[in-house]
């Protein structure tokens, strides 16, 4: 028993070794996400009757990188520097968000590519819009959301607007000023110059009188 003891207290005495696992530094953090800004993203599309499918490429990848695509949460590692995903509807927001291969950084997003596809106009090859397709509903891309009656409805509205005719607008006949409204226009302006000036005259006239009187 006593070696038991004694046993115990040895283990209880040896250093306990605090084991981490390696950790990414933020210095490596920062290089990655360097590497990820890299990553440009384009797309083009495929137009099959009323409807468009999109496909969406990404260049400049790298093999640290994987990312995944958020619509679906598929994952996508490295296989080559260009890579095209298909099947993408109109109007759609795509995001990548990337993350390292390394599995000691692989818990912190480092890059997120952001894809926003315009939105198809199905019916902009319809002949109502013939002879009107500068139209903002008459355009391929165009975001409107009508169904086909509303949309034959705005379009008819929009050609009727440019058929209407227009107002012709008379001309402005001059107005004639008679001479007593001249007289009391001139009057008004300039009625101080004229107020100091009869003053003027005024003290004039008397200062000859009193002198006439002086004199008399």
């Amino acid at each position: 028993m006593r070696k038991i003891i004694v046993v115990f207290i040895l283990l209880l005495l040896i250093p306990i070794t605090k084991v981490e696992g390696a950790v990414c530094s933020y210095s490596e953090i920062a290089r990655l996400k360097k590497i990820a800004s890299n990553v440009t993203v384009s797309y083009d599309y495929i137009e099959n009757n009323s409807s468009v499918v999109f496909n969406v490429t990404l260049n400049n990848l790298n093999d640290e990188l994987y990312f995944v695509d958020q619509s679906n949460y598929q994952r996508y590692n490295y296989t080559e520097e260009e890579l095209t995903i298909s099947n993408y509807r109109s109007g759609q927001t795509i995001r990548y968000v990337f993350y390292a291969t390394d599995p000691d950084c692989d818990d912190t997003p480092l890059y997120t590519a952001r894809v926003i596809l315009p939105t198809y106009n199905q019916y902009y090859k319809d002949e109502v819009c013939n002879g009107i397709e500068n139209y903002s509903l008459c355009q391929k891309w165009s975001s409107h959301n009508l169904t086909y009656t509303n949309f034959v409805q705005k379009v008819n509205e929009y050609k009727n607007s440019l058929n209407s005719p227009t107002i012709p607008v008379e001309p402005s006949m001059p107005i004639e000023v008679s001479i007593t409204q001249l007289i009391v226009d001139f009057l008004l302006d300039y009625y101080i110059y004229i107020v100091i000036i009869l003053l003027l005259a005024l003290i004039g006239i008397l200062s000859i009188r009193k002198k006439d009187d002086i004199y008399s």
